[in-house]
């Protein structure tokens, strides 16, 4: 089996490459991004924008795998707050991919979207299933939307191409984004912050893909860590005290970090604190096999360490 990645140098991306390269039934990767992806054992480089990737890239490959995406303020500068640009790079270039995929007769295209197209909500039920409605709060979480109706709209047309959309909440681990990490390690929390979310390790993440590859798996995955904790829990884990936090001043002070630096995260995602966003993974543990092999306790006493 042949399987191209996009997104390949991305976060997610580090981690996945060296385990497809190691997955028994992969023949070769082609890892593709616009940044230099370093080449490991059946792996072969590709350094292409999107923009310019066609059909005759993707030719003989089996599967795509598309992880690129503006994730967090990404790569953009000071385009990242620029909504047309970043809507642009998310929905019109993953559809542009999509295209260029099934016209190469690729099989089957996995796409990682996320949970947060769920909402999360103050009503959402508890656990979302994957049939449950997309409800997009912010702005990357209706991109993720998009593109996967996007993909959708590409299948209907080209009626040999699997579909598979995994839905993980927010991966972490060492190359999870810096923002991740500092609030896995913080003593501070929302105030108030009782309703239940969601993590998911890297490798947890990676393995799913895999999975997803392997068995050709076709239809819509939650993904996610159990058991499933409150922010406040999370910040509590192993420690006396935390150190709560208005979600008010959260969401008057966010909006200033985020022009200062894209570390900070998109400002949308402090929205969803009063949120819940918890899922029922079984689907993936039963067609696909998987199940996460780290807890949501051990997530965060890796990133403490």
């Amino acid at each position: 089996m042949r399987v191209a990645v996009t997104g390949a140098a991305g976060r997610l991306g580090q981690v996945l490459i060296p385990a497809l390269a190691a997955a028994e039934g992969i023949q070769a990767v082609t890892a593709i991004d616009r940044r230099p992806v370093v080449a490991a054992a059946r792996t072969t480089p590709l350094q292409s924008d999107l923009a310019d990737l066609g059909a005759e890239h993707l030719a003989g490959h089996d599967s795509l795998i598309h992880l690129a995406f503006q994730l967090m303020g990404g790569q953009g500068g000071r385009r990242r707050r620029d909504r047309d640009w970043v809507r642009a790079q998310n929905v019109e270039l993953s559809r542009h991919v999509f295209q260029a995929a099934a016209a190469a007769g690729v099989r089957q295209i996995v796409f990682l979207s996320s949970a947060a197209v769920y909402g999360p909500w103050p009503d959402s039920p508890r656990p979302l299933t994957e049939r449950s409605p997309a409800r997009p709060r912010f702005p990357y979480a209706e991109d993720k939307v998009a593109t996967e109706q996007a993909l959708l709209a590409v299948a209907a047309q080209y009626p040999a191409v699997t579909t598979c959309i995994l839905r993980p909440p927010a991966v972490v681990g060492p190359h999870a984004h810096p923002l991740l990490r500092q609030v896995a390690r913080s003593r501070a929390y929302p105030a108030g912050a009782e309703v239940p979310v969601q993590i998911l390790w890297e490798e947890d993440a990676a393995d799913a893909v895999a999975r997803a590859v392997a068995r050709q798996a076709e239809g819509i995955f939650n993904l996610g860590a159990e058991p499933v904790w409150s922010l406040r829990r999370m910040a509590l884990h192993g420690r006396r005290w935390g150190i709560p936090v208005p979600q008010g001043m959260i969401r008057a002070l966010h909006p200033l970090a985020w022009r200062l630096t894209r570390h900070a995260g998109d400002p949308g995602w402090v929205q969803g604190l009063d949120g819940a966003l918890q899922m029922d993974c079984s689907r993936a543990r039963e067609h696909l096999g998987w199940t996460p092999r780290v807890s949501t306790s051990e997530c965060l006493e890796r990133l403490r360490r």
